[in-house]
This record gives structure tokens, C-alpha cells and sequence, in this order.
């Protein structure tokens, strides 16, 4: 399912955007990653789908899956349920399991859209996703307005990988550091395509 529904929304996208992507290059080819980009219209996850090659798994807020048709659908494109208000131990475990199975996760750091990238406000879940199961993070940036016929642009950097982390429990400050670090390249990709 998750293929098909990219080929269908390749060709709507194509159609109502002028889709232009960069830095594709930098998603592995095989193995776990996890995609980091800011969020700023509820299309980003399918623009971003299918801009790489490689399948994606994405949390979204549980209330889209409150009925079973929805449910079903979100699911069968490789969305699972997240709680936004509470520490959600099953979405937690869930992401680590697609990791640990080698798959792409897509990541929303701030949870939520906002249409100003507030690097502050960028949530820990990237931090401990990345450094648990050592993958490494692609940061993604998206410009646009997601008016019909204009330029939508997005930019994938080179990989961040977290190995002086690694072996140790994560502190509150180095989880702030790294989605500093993180969310500044997020910010400079942004930056880019914006220019």
C-alpha cells in the first residue's frame, strides 16, 4: 500500500507543485535513519515520501486513528499512533522496533506545524531515537507555500551521526545539545532552499 499511495501522490504532486529536491543522495541505501525536518503543512510527510527511494515510518497524533477505516489506512502507509500530551511508551517502542528492523523514521521535532522553525522548542525524541539505536539523522528542510502551481522545495543534508553519545545514559543537557545541533542544520537547509 505504501508504494502505491506514493506513485498516486508523485503524480498529484507533480501536478499541483513544482517539486524540487535536493541533497536525495544522502538517505542510505540500506539500514536504519531517521529523517528530521521541519513541519509546516499537514503534506509534509507525503512530499517528503516521495522525494527518496526509501520506505518511511512516521508517528502521527492518535486522533487519526480514532476510527478503523482511518486507522487502517494510516497504518497500511506506515504511520502508528503518538500521544502528544503524555510520554507515549508505546509509540516510544514502537519507533525503536522500525529502527531496530532497519527502517527509515520520520521525525517532526517539534511535533506540531509552525510555519517559523523555533530550534529552542525542538523536542528530545530525535536525541533519544538517534542515540539508542545508534542510526543516523537526516536532517530535511522544506520551503513553500504549498499554493497550487508554485515551488516546493526540499533539501536533504548529509548524515549526523551521535557516536560520542553512545554507551551511556543521555543527560537532559547533552539531549538539548544535540537537537541543537541538529535543528541548526535543519535551519541551514531551510535557509538554503528559501534563498
Amino acid at each position: 500500500m505504501y508504494r502505491f499511495a506514493c506513485f498516486i501522490i508523485n503524480i498529484a504532486a507533480h501536478i499541483i507543485y513544482r517539486i524540487q529536491v535536493e541533497g536525495a543522495e544522502h538517505i542510505p541505501q540500506d539500514g536504519a535513519f531517521i529523517l528530521c525536518s521541519n513541519h509546516i503543512h499537514s503534506y509534509d510527510p507525503a512530499m517528503l515520501a516521495i522525494s527518496i527511494k526509501r520506505q518511511l515510518r512516521f508517528m502521527a497524533k492518535k486522533e487519526l486513528f480514532r476510527t478503523k477505516i482511518l486507522g487502517s489506512f494510516f497504518r497500511s502507509v506506515g504511520a502508528f499512533p503518538v500521544d502528544r500530551g503524555a510520554a507515549d511508551m508505546t509509540s516510544y517502542r514502537t519507533a525503536m522496533k522500525e529502527l531496530k528492523s532497519g527502517m527509515g523514521l520520520l521525525v517532526f521535532s517539534q511535533g506540531t506545524r509552525i510555519q517559523k522553525l523555533d530550534i529552542k522548542g525542538a523536542k528530545g525524541g530525535v536525541a533519544l531515537f538517534a542515540v539508542k539505536s545508534k542510526a543516523p539523522v537526516i536532517p530535511a528542510g522544506i520551503s513553500g507555500s504549498y499554493r497550487w502551481f508554485t515551488k516546493l522545495n526540499i533539501r536533504f543534508g548529509p548524515a549526523i551521526t551521535l557516536d560520542d553519545y553512545y554507551g551511556g545514559p543521555l543527560r537532559a543537557e547533552q539531549i538539548d545539545e544535540i537537537m541543537a545541533g541538529i535543528m541548526a542544520e535543519v535551519e541551514k537547509l531551510i535557509a538554503s532552499v528559501s534563498g
